[in-house]
């Protein structure tokens, strides 16, 4: 049954067809032969289609290019005979250089296709396909046909191609391809020089390679020279290929459009220029889906939760020493592992690769040693991969025109490809990019960010960590002998552009213990001998997908002794959560329940303010008055605008927020009129409480 051109097809896996070709899988047209008088034998039948059977030429079968309304083809039928390759592939590239022809099963007419990387709405592509046929009618009147296109009758198939010997595309030069040439061109259509390789003969295969060589060098894409070379119809000229690959012959030729137009033009043997790009006003219209209020929701895909979401970026930013590259190389453990990270979670496990482009690699096996050693062991289902200082990573080059990516790029694409990377730690972040690179540049740190980092997150469907350092601000401060957090000191910490911080769907600061925090909040309640240098603050500067914790969540430094091979030991550390934190959460309600106190104390004062039907108040003049009635700033030892900020916090963690108190007051928040920030008297209530309004804010203006 199978005729000598399905040789070509003995290693097909009739799967690859079924990704390039979108149709309706429970409704199979059946090309059957003549029937005794002639007439084509066709019928339908339901069922999924085998396209093994196929292939292989011994059932063929077609259908409707639709998939619940969506496509990934285009066909035209231009049934015009005598037609040859070479006329109708000069056609077809004419109207549009990604459309590839396919002799009908008579071997007389012509099926052309055009195959599309994903699946689009049918309605689109009719629009396109109708475009296209009319480009077709202006050659060969109503010999054209695209309803075939339109999936919109039962009635309406077309035959899939590769099935007979007779169906097999041909180049736009009209030359047989074989079925890996074909799937090149598929693979390179978006690069009309490069996918031109497929079938290409003699004459002049020497001068196309060197340009198409020039192109590749220019796009960042030599990775793919073989590919190209094995395209060519048994092009074997190895010393000029390794001219190319070890001697860059290649790098001195001129890529722009005139001349890939001019290289087009010789290989195909017609004239042809690149067609300009597509004016705004033709551009289709762009997609989008209506909410309805009825849509299935899906469960955000956590890998820890908090700290990171599949398909972004978490930035762990800290100074110098503080514990960066130990924190990330427990959580790359815990993420192989499933052994929990500080009390969080592993939700989702994968392969990690971990890159210290300031360790070396016996230094990382070190720290993962006892990292294990501390969290626990992996069983093995998921690996780690490292990489150290020994072996230089640049990932990205910037110029003053742009940014391109390395050669070492690509590399870490199909690393992360063929070992089924789903986490990506890259520590730290300025590292791995190279040229005229400018960390404190919006344009450039965007740039690295959302082009290149992210995608690789995207691609592996992971998480990608980095580690940052910080600039001279100090993320923890000290108050009133009360310990704050400010998480917005925590991003205007990291170093550099802000768009980094913007990028970043995940920010978690670390900063280390300062002796008067130590001395202030813990050291009287630690009785284990242990100094502040043993703990590090870590806090949740960031989360764009659900509210941060409030408190610091202190660590411990734990020293862990790990066995060399030559019978010595080596120290090094691993993070724990430590009793602090309950120290903090104590303090915290304390500090809660004192300032609510102190609210309470002080609001009959307040609303006593508002007198003589007067409905408005400045911050200042309750501040003003309330300073000399507060006992703690009644021994005059402290400046009178510090005693003001300090009151205005006050007032700000006492009112701020919606809290009712026994006495029966309530705050709503601030209103902001006249470019002042006031608190504003309502109607009381029945049991004689006043609201009262107030806003964080800088401006406290008097009113005049």
């Amino acid at each position: 049954m199978r005729g000598a051109a399905h040789k070509i097809l003995d290693d097909v896996n009739a799967e690859i067809l079924s990704q390039l070709i979108c149709y309706n899988k429970k409704n199979v047209l059946i090309f059957d032969g003549h029937k005794a008088d002639g007439k084509k034998k066709q019928y339908w039948e339901p069922g999924e289609i085998d396209l093994d059977l196929h292939i292989k030429g011994i059932k063929k079968q077609g259908g409707q290019l639709s998939d619940n309304g969506y496509s990934k083809n285009i066909v035209i039928d231009v049934d015009r005979l005598g037609l040859s390759a070479a006329e109708i592939g000069e056609a077809a590239y004419k109207i549009d250089n990604k459309l590839v022809i396919f002799p009908s099963p008579s071997g007389k007419k012509w099926h052309v296709w055009k195959f599309y990387n994903k699946k689009i709405p049918t309605s689109h592509l009719a629009k396109e396909a109708k475009q296209i046929e009319k480009e077709f009618k202006k050659l060969y009147g109503k010999d054209v046909d695209a309803d075939k296109t339109q999936p919109t009758h039962s009635q309406i198939g077309i035959n899939f191609p590769f099935c007979t010997k007779e169906q097999y595309p041909y180049s736009p030069a009209g030359v047989k391809l074989t079925w890996k040439q074909f799937l090149f061109r598929i693979k390179f259509q978006d690069h009309p020089l490069i996918s031109m390789a497929a079938g290409l003969q003699e004459p002049g295969r020497h001068d196309a390679l060197i340009i198409m060589a020039a192109y590749l060098h220019k796009n960042n894409m030599m990775e793919n020279l073989d590919d190209v070379v094995e395209a060519m119809d048994g092009f074997d000229d190895e010393d000029y290929i390794n001219r190319i690959k070890y001697k860059k012959i290649h790098e001195k030729y001129e890529v722009s459009n005139k001349a890939i137009n001019k290289s087009l033009t010789n290989i195909l043997g017609f004239d042809y220029e690149l067609p300009a790009a597509a004016e705004e006003e033709t551009a289709e219209e762009l997609e989008v889906f209506e909410y309805t209020g009825v849509e299935k929701i899906k469960p955000r895909p956590w890998v820890i939760e908090g700290w990171a979401l599949k398909k972004t970026l978490t930035l762990v930013v800290g100074q110098p020493g503080v514990g960066k590259t130990m924190f990330l190389a427990q959580l790359g453990s815990g993420l192989a592992s499933g052994n929990p990270v500080l009390d969080k979670t592993i939700l989702q496990r994968g392969n990690v690769l971990f890159i210290a482009a300031e360790e070396t690699l016996n230094e990382i096996n070190l720290r993962l040693k006892g990292i294990e050693t501390h969290i626990g062991k992996n069983d093995g289902k998921f690996k780690i991969y490292k990489r150290g200082l020994e072996n230089d990573l640049k990932l990205v080059n910037f110029t003053k025109t742009g940014a391109t990516a390395t050669k070492q790029y690509k590399q870490l694409q199909n690393t992360i490809r063929k070992k089924e990377i789903k986490y990506i730690i890259l520590d730290p972040l300025i590292n791995f990019q190279t040229g005229t690179y400018d960390e404190n540049s919006n344009q450039n740190m965007d740039n690295y960010i959302k082009n290149y980092l992210i995608p690789l997150a995207v691609n592996a469907d992971g998480v990608v960590f980095s580690g940052h350092h910080t600039n001279k601000i100090s993320m923890v401060a000290t108050h009133d002998n009360e310990l704050l957090v400010d998480n917005q000191n925590a991003l205007n910490a990291a170093r550099g552009a802000s768009s980094l911080i913007g990028a970043a769907r995940f920010v978690l600061a670390l900063q280390p213990m300062t002796r008067k925090l130590w001395e202030d909040h813990f050291k009287d309640h630690i009785q284990d001998g242990s100094s502040f240098v043993h703990y590090t603050g870590l806090i949740e500067a960031k989360s764009n997908y659900n509210v941060i914790a409030d408190d610091v969540l202190w660590l411990r430094k734990n020293t862990i002794k790990v066995a060399t091979d030559d019978g010595f030991t080596e120290d090094t550390a691993c993070f724990s959560t430590t009793e602090l934190n309950k120290i903090t959460k104590a303090k915290n309600k304390l500090k809660a329940a004192k300032n609510a106190q102190w609210c309470r104390s002080n609001m009959p004062f307040i609303v006593s303010m508002f007198k003589d039907d007067k409905d408005r108040i400045t911050l200042n003049s309750v501040v003003s008055e309330l300073v000399p009635k507060d006992p703690d700033f009644a021994d005059g030892k402290v400046l009178e605008q510090t005693i003001k900020t300090r009151v205005r916090r006050k007032l700000e963690n006492a009112l701020s927020g919606k809290e009712e108190t026994k006495d029966g007051y309530q705050s709503h928040g601030m209103a902001w009129e006249d470019g002042h920030n006031y608190w504003i008297s309502r109607d009381h209530s029945s049991e004689g409480a006043a609201k009262v309004f107030i806003q964080r804010g800088k401006d406290f203006k008097r009113s005049k």
